[in-house]
């Protein structure tokens, strides 16, 4: 005899439903009051149960790991943009150090030196085949400054004003080989001329002119000599860092190393006027000669 369809449906549904029930009736029931068929009912449902908790158990650790990477990659790309945007203040905050520092150079070297100067910044540069910087651009013009003015820091000399035009000024660095400034050795008086070397990829100059019997020393400090008004006397222009001494002729030739570094320059001084004449003490009235009356 064949059931018809819709009956076999109903009772499908029903044994559906009855089996769970079982199964939860024998689980809940103590062990002292099973029977044989609760038994068998939980050796039956104890693989299925292990099987379907260990699968909802792997897809809740995977969402919850999926949820907590999002999380993790969303916090690590907000701590990334707070980092760099940290990084940056800290740098400019360094910049803006070591600007106040140069500026607090600056003003030590005005205040020493009895000079009018006039502060310039630094708007430009010129370099040679060597990435070597021959001339800076300053932001000062015609109406601030004129032609051959010196050029200073607190580190040293820096060169002197080329050409003049509009709002803005070329400065030709000492170590141009155009540039001529007169110089002694610190620590024996030797005067020679200092001018630029060419066709180098470093920053040094040579002293010509330094007399062959002058005792010069690697590591020697050149200052200017104040001739001629041009550059105030003592300034520092930088260290002797090699001598070539021949046993011949007049005079000798010394390289030095500049005390400025030309490259990272940025703010310097214009000497406007050099510093004035020492006045020196009045004269005081000769005493008579002895036995001589008026």
């Amino acid at each position: 005899m064949v059931l018809p369809r819709k009956f076999r449906d109903i009772v499908l549904c029903v044994a559906l439903l009855c089996v769970p029930l079982l199964f939860l009736h024998s689980s809940i029931k103590k062990p002292g009051d099973l029977n044989p068929l609760d038994y068998a009912l939980l050796r039956v449902s104890a693989p299925i149960q292990h099987a379907v908790t260990w699968a909802v158990s792997g897809i809740h650790r995977g969402w919850r790991h999926y949820i907590y990477l999002v999380g993790v990659q969303e916090e690590n790309e907000r701590l990334r943009r707070e980092n760099a945007q940290h990084r940056f203040k800290i740098k400019e905050v360094n910049r803006q150090l070591a600007r106040m520092k140069r500026y607090e150079k600056l003003l030590s070297f005005r205040s020493s030196h009895q000079v009018e100067t006039l502060g310039a910044r630094v708007v430009g540069r010129e370099t040679s085949p060597f990435v070597r910087a021959l001339r800076l651009r300053i932001d000062r013009g015609a109406r601030e400054v004129r032609p051959g003015a010196p050029v200073v820091t607190a580190e040293g000399i820096v060169g002197r004003i080329g050409r003049v035009y509009g709002d803005y000024s070329d400065v030709i660095l000492a170590v141009d080989p155009k540039s001529n400034i007169d110089v002694v050795i610190q620590r024996t008086s030797g005067r020679g001329l200092l001018r630029g070397i060419d066709g180098t990829n470093r920053y040094a100059c040579r002293i010509k002119y330094l007399l062959r019997q002058e005792e010069v020393k690697i590591g020697d400090l050149v200052v200017t000599s104040g001739v001629a008004g041009v550059f105030p006397k003592d300034l520092l222009v930088g260290r002797i860092s090699a001598v070539h001494k021949r046993s011949y002729g007049l005079y000798q030739e010394v390289e030095v190393i500049p005390a400025v570094d030309f490259s990272t320059l940025e703010e310097m001084l214009v000497v406007l006027a050099p510093p004035p004449p020492a006045v020196s003490e009045p004269a005081t009235a000769a005493e008579p000669a002895r036995g001589l009356l008026p």
